[in-house]
């Protein structure tokens, strides 16, 4: 797996940064030795001085300081000042030297003016007050330079350490669920085989090994297609054909479009669970449980269990009366969607219990179409 700009430590903006400060450091300079250039040939126009010559001389100069600009932030932002003070000094004294030989190569003011060594430096004066300046310049923006990128590498820091930490706490979540939902199977097993129900105990254990076989060949990923879901809560719910038999009527009412939206690995299953314990295993008749899932225009993916069996008690509260499925259920809905997530509870129409997700969709098919059918 490559590395990312957070783990070399340096941000994906570092050097985009060091290579926008040296276009405007360059864009700037070159400005300047135009303008410098045309406004001497202008002032004297009359000398005949060559616009080329002037121009030349000017982008010579100033161009100096645009190739060592780069190198200068980037050693600013963690060289001493004494340090910096040394190498603008010896800066200063390359470029002071790097002009002289220009000038007299280029001969800018001829044929007015025609430099050797001696009068080229004693004209040198302007660049060795700006040079300085130059350098001051140079460490500023070195310095500001690497507070930003120092910054950035903290806030990418931290924000990889909280994604990290969220992911090992729904990582933690999710492996609640399922040693929960295993040891809730295995005490059904156990009460068909006191009641002498082999056969069903004997069916219950096949579906609870097809089950979980199908659960650790699962991906490791936090979310799955709604279908591939659908496909485990058909599995338990066979599962649970074994102890209930005709007592338990399942009808999947979803739509073909939300079959490819990503949800939560495990999301449905302890809804499933609490309906058939909880709503329909305490009634002698049984029930009827749906599974739903819509696409909402506003509201993103609508996901419900409903069943028809003894409903939750008065005065239910979701924050304090859920066990270890709902709880884990809606702490996972939050750590993965904020407040995009919600999980509600309520009395169903005509009878039951009725729970709902809406959360955001995301991965959704295209074509629209109704699957609707018993199981």
């Amino acid at each position: 797996m490559g590395e990312t700009a957070g783990q070399r430590g340096t941000p994906a903006g570092g050097s985009l940064s060091l290579w926008r400060v040296t276009a405007i450091v360059a864009s700037a300079l070159a400005c300047l030795a135009l303008l410098t250039a045309s406004q001497t040939y202008l002032t004297m126009l009359s000398h005949g001085h060559s616009f080329v010559r002037l121009a030349l001389w000017q982008l010579g100069c100033w161009g100096f300081w645009a190739v060592a600009a780069p190198w200068m932030v980037r050693v600013s932002g963690h060289a001493t000042i004494r340090r910096l003070v040394g190498i603008g000094l010896v800066l200063t004294i390359i470029h002071t030297v790097f002009v002289i030989a220009l000038t007299i190569a280029i001969q800018p003011f001829n044929p007015a003016i025609s430099y050797d060594v001696g009068h080229t430096a004693g004209h040198l004066l302007f660049f060795g007050l700006v040079d300085p300046l130059l350098v001051a310049l140079l460490i500023v923006c070195g310095r500001g330079l690497a507070s930003y990128e120092r910054t950035g590498q903290l806030e990418l820091r931290e924000s990889q350490l909280e994604a990290q930490l969220t992911r090992a706490q729904l990582d933690a979540l999710r492996l609640e669920i399922q040693p929960h939902f295993l040891f809730n199977t295995l005490n059904s097993l156990a009460a068909l085989i006191r009641a002498n129900d082999n056969a069903a105990a004997l069916s219950m254990l096949l579906c609870l090994s097809d089950v979980m076989r199908d659960t650790l060949h699962r991906t490791d990923g936090q979310v799955a297609p709604l279908g591939q879901e659908l496909e485990l809560i058909r599995k338990y719910v066979d599962l649970q054909r074994a102890r209930f038999g005709q007592r338990l009527q399942v009808r999947y009412d979803v739509e073909r479009a939300a079959d490819q939206c990503e949800i939560p690995v495990l999301l449905l299953q302890p809804l499933v669970e609490n309906a058939i314990r909880h709503g329909i295993g305490p009634r002698p008749a049984g029930g009827h449980l749906v599974v739903g899932a819509r696409l909402e225009p506003a509201d993103g993916l609508r996901l419900w269990v409903s069943d028809d069996g003894v409903g939750v008690r008065a005065g239910f509260d979701l924050s304090t009366d859920t066990g270890t499925g709902l709880t884990n259920t809606r702490a996972r809905l939050t750590h993965l969607y904020g407040a995009r997530a919600a999980l509600t509870v309520r009395p169903a129409p005509g009878g039951g219990t009725l729970v709902e997700i809406l959360m955001p969709a995301t991965g959704t098919g295209a074509v629209p179409r109704l699957e609707s059918g018993a199981a």
